[in-house]
């Protein structure tokens, strides 16, 4: 049997459950929710860093942060980018490879002069320049790039030729964009859909697997922007969004009680915690428009977000359905997942980062197998754990591609097969505070936090401090109202040698023994 076909899509800041197959309010996921029924949806699956870097290059690396080095964002590049990579090992095994979207790999201040090999003191590129560029890229020998999250910014790189070929008021466009007079802090945008990242990333991956590679299989990750802020959604899709039963969020009574002192300082808008002596600085979790007491419009948002995730559902629908018609699909692994979740404003909070919640911990993954080469497809929902870690093994295993040292994770392939209910019954997250390299005074201590799924409960440890922890029974409490950490010693105790044996456990793949000695 041929070597298979393998398409990986990613979103940016997707919650676990901004998909409709779980019955959220107010979405309208049909295409994924496909994706899911006839293939596998992970239950548990979670993110390797709640921030975008960090579990970006787990993707591509199968590490995690704290083995690769990208522990945050803003980062210089990091010696795992040089491969293996996901890209390197598929293009070493003959497939033609190619990587559309987002990357976001190291900082966003470097980030363009990174993609085009030039020297990163250097100014960026200008448009000649990528109108020839086509890659190669951290491995991947096809390239598309763009640096900006949706309206953050104003269109260049890749995006901004795909546009000028079509003609476009560029003025007009650059002006829905960045600081442009018609670019809303949030709500609605009015921008053709037509015309977004969403357009274009869907248009450029279907052309590309549309060429001819010379009967060579192929592997092309799509990474999609949205539904990262800003939180603004084009229409048809904002309007559509029914908000009539959607849960603005909000603090629960009493919730932050039994939470680590910072939690409240978070929420209030504070950079320390003068409860326990410490200080660090949280660029990720903390600017004003993230708090939820300084978000101008919180429905406006919440409806924004998930107008957002539908506008993807609806863009990823078209790129399957141009496989379809070009009979690639049935000879195609699909992967679809988001690097970290959002808040949402549940618990009074916006963004991602070091509140250790589901919300932005969680993260939705799915993969569908053509043909007859899953004997499980079909399976739907499966509640079986999965972390980020696993995509590049997993699409190794597909191709019979032997993984080198150092790749951390593990193929989910037998859970797609159905041979098997999981492969894995723990889950670990990493996350490092952002350094405040502006204010170095702040810089008294790093957060670093770890966190393990396992068994139906989370456990978080600080490497910072023994005074506090955190402890969830998720079976019981799902939204992680109740600290049980000074609670439930023994199970607290279960939870830490666990954890112990899931460090141990994701050694990984190591190098061969050649001789005894």
């Amino acid at each position: 049997m041929s070597q298979p076909n393998i398409l990986l899509i990613t979103t940016d800041q997707q919650r676990w459950d901004a998909l409709s197959l779980w019955g959220t309010p107010g979405l309208h996921t049909p295409n994924l929710d496909r994706l899911a029924r006839e293939g596998v949806c992970f239950e548990r699956a979670y993110s390797s860093s709640p921030v975008c870097t960090p579990a970006r290059v787990s993707m591509i690396t199968g590490q995690y942060s704290t083995r690769h080095g990208a522990w945050t964002i803003g980062m210089s590049p990091v010696s795992a980018l040089c491969g293996p990579t996901l890209g390197t090992l598929f293009a070493d095994a003959g497939y033609r490879t190619a990587l559309i979207g987002k990357t976001h790999f190291v900082s966003r201040r470097i980030e363009d002069q990174h993609v085009a090999g030039v020297d990163l003191n250097a100014a960026c590129p200008g448009s000649d320049f990528w109108r020839n560029f086509d890659g190669p890229y951290c491995g991947f020998e096809f390239l598309r790039h763009h640096r900006h999250h949706n309206a953050a910014g104003q269109p260049n790189a890749h995006y901004r030729a795909w546009l000028e070929d079509r003609g476009v008021d560029l003025p007009a466009i650059d002006a829905l964009h960045g600081n442009g007079v018609n670019r809303p802090t949030v709500g609605c945008w009015n921008i053709d859909p037509e015309l977004t990242q969403n357009a274009w990333i869907t248009d450029e991956t279907a052309r590309w697997i549309s060429e001819s590679h010379d009967g060579r299989p192929w592997l092309a990750m799509a990474n999609y922007q949205d539904p990262h802020y800003p939180l603004i959604c084009p229409e048809p899709y904002y309007s559509q969004v029914d908000m009539s039963q959607v849960d603005l969020g909000g603090v629960a009574d009493s919730e932050l009680n039994s939470k680590p002192p910072f939690y409240r300082r978070f929420l209030e808008g504070h950079y320390w915690s003068d409860d326990d002596q410490t200080k660090f600085w949280d660029g990720i979790n903390i600017p004003d428009t993230k708090l939820a007491s300084k978000q101008p419009d919180p429905e406006a948002a919440v409806r924004a977000y998930l107008g957002m995730c539908a506008m993807v559902d609806d863009y990823v629908g078209r790129l399957l359905d141009s496989l379809r018609r070009a009979g690639q699909l049935e000879n195609t692994l699909v992967m679809f997942t988001s690097d970290h979740g959002e808040l949402m404003g549940r618990h009074g909070m916006w963004g991602k980062g070091t509140p250790s919640y589901d919300d932005n911990q969680r993260i939705p993954m799915l993969m569908w197998w053509g043909g007859d080469r899953g004997a499980g497809l079909g399976r739907g929902l499966v509640p079986a754990h999965a972390s980020l870690v696993d995509l590049l093994p997993t699409a190794c295993d597909a191709a019979a591609i032997s993984l080198p040292p150092g790749v951390q994770g593990i193929s989910q392939l037998p859970v797609v097969r159905g041979e098997v209910e999981s492969v894995r019954d723990w889950a670990l997250i990493d996350h490092v505070a952002s350094r405040n390299i502006l204010h170095p005074e702040l810089d008294t201590v790093d957060l670093h936090q770890t966190t393990l799924v396992h068994n139906g409960w989370k456990i978080v440890v600080y490497a910072h401090t023994e005074r506090y922890g955190e402890l969830y029974h998720l079976e019981v409490d799902p939204d992680q109202l109740e600290n049980r950490w000074h609670q439930d010693l023994e199970q607290r105790h279960t939870m830490l040698l666990r954890l112990a044996r899931a460090e141990m456990e994701r050694s990984g793949t190591l190098p061969t023994r050649i001789a005894p000695a």
